[in-house]
């Protein structure tokens, strides 16, 4: 389906996630098609206005006043049913490529790449939604290969794109073994080579542009600038960090990921500073097994995080929303042994949707609902 895009000329859409790995699979996606010369383009939703993954109005909103023929999903989709539906009624096809567990059933997409699914024999459940899309992106150059697509052109080094498959991999916290480790390897050489201009600049105004750049430094300070543009503003400004060829561009954007990040960093303080004062103030609530608060200040677009940090001091499952307008929306994080998915799915018929895997979850609850 995607040869035949590429063929045909049609107008293909990445539709990414807001997170690093969404961003780092949206921009080797975008750099593969882009340099192989087929008609694309990304969209990266809006984190609190618009929510998490592929929704019908994207379809309605987006893909048919842009005449979008092919729908490539990076890092989410898996759950998306009622919006690929209306895609293909609409004439549109959907590729999903994502890791995350699947609640239901699987969408009727054109293809579904998920090591989640139940009938998946890949052994490629560690992988991170980069590295789905990287295994993608493998596939489709053989198949091209074999189409004879590359007689009259230079058929691209895919080991270029193992930068972009690093930063993904592990930022999202999953296992570095097998092709995790061998990704990161390759791609943490390419990150020291400094051969993309916005990777070179955020090592710089991160601090770390003068020694060698490791996983621990992908972790704890390229990833949360990166998240920091979706947290508290709009994840596109990193996707174009991510792709620029521009050295000047690449700074400034740069510049405005790390201000950004510290504002997310002020932000986090105070939520966390509040719930810590709460819980002083009453110390029954830290007899219940799980911590759930909530709050119509908190600024949503950090609440994982804080969650995090909840969950490191107590060591139980953390749901932290903010309230707005009746609706909650949250994130929470789990403990080794409580699977938070099959919590939330436990208790589904009093939140309006949620999403996310045993360790992280989102969630979304209306305000009558919270006790």
């Amino acid at each position: 389906r995607i040869y035949r895009a590429i063929i045909d000329n049609e107008n293909i859409l990445i539709f990414g996630d807001y997170d690093v790995d969404g961003l780092t699979a949206t921009a080797e996606l975008l750099d593969f098609l882009r340099g192989i010369g087929a008609k694309v383009s990304a969209y990266i939703p809006h984190r609190m206005k618009e929510g998490y993954s592929l929704q019908t109005h994207h379809i309605s909103d987006t893909a048919l006043p842009n005449r979008i023929q092919l729908i490539i999903t990076a890092d989410c989709g898996s759950g998306s049913h009622d919006a690929v539906i209306t895609a293909r009624n609409s004439g549109i096809d959907v590729i999903v490529t994502d890791h995350h567990l699947i609640s239901e059933k699987i969408p009727p997409a054109v293809a579904v790449l998920n090591p989640k699914r139940h009938d998946c024999q890949s052994g490629m459940e560690m992988m991170a939604g980069v590295g789905m899309a990287f295994s993608l992106v493998i596939g489709l150059r053989k198949y091209l290969r074999d189409h004879n697509f590359w007689e009259d052109r230079p058929e691209p080094n895919l080991k270029n794109l193992c930068d972009l498959v690093a930063l993904g991999t592990i930022s999202d916290m999953v296992p570095l073994i097998e092709e995790n480790r061998i990704f990161s390897k390759v791609g943490l050489g390419l990150i020291n080579s400094a051969t993309r201009p916005g990777l070179s600049a955020l090592r710089k105004v991160a601090g770390i542009a003068n020694q060698p750049t490791d996983a621990e430094d992908i972790a704890f300070r390229l990833a949360p600038r990166l998240n920091a543009a979706g947290r508290m503003d709009h994840a596109a400004i990193a996707l174009k960090l991510l792709t620029t060829t521009n050295n000047a561009t690449a700074q400034k954007l740069a510049e405005s990921l790390n201000g950004l990040n510290d504002r997310r960093q002020k932000q986090e303080r105070l939520i966390l500073d509040g719930i810590l004062a709460d819980f002083k103030h009453h110390p029954d609530r830290l007899q219940k097994n799980a911590l759930v608060c909530w709050h119509p200040e908190w600024h949503p677009g950090v609440l994982g995080i804080v969650a995090s940090r909840i969950t490191e001091k107590y060591f139980r499952p953390a749901v932290l929303i903010a309230v707005k307008d009746e609706l909650g929306k949250g994130s929470s994080r789990s403990i080794p042994g409580v699977d938070l998915f099959k919590a939330l799915q436990a208790c589904q018929h009093c939140l309006q949707d949620f999403g996310g895997h045993s360790m992280a979850a989102g969630l979304t609850i209306k305000a009558e609902n919270l006790i």
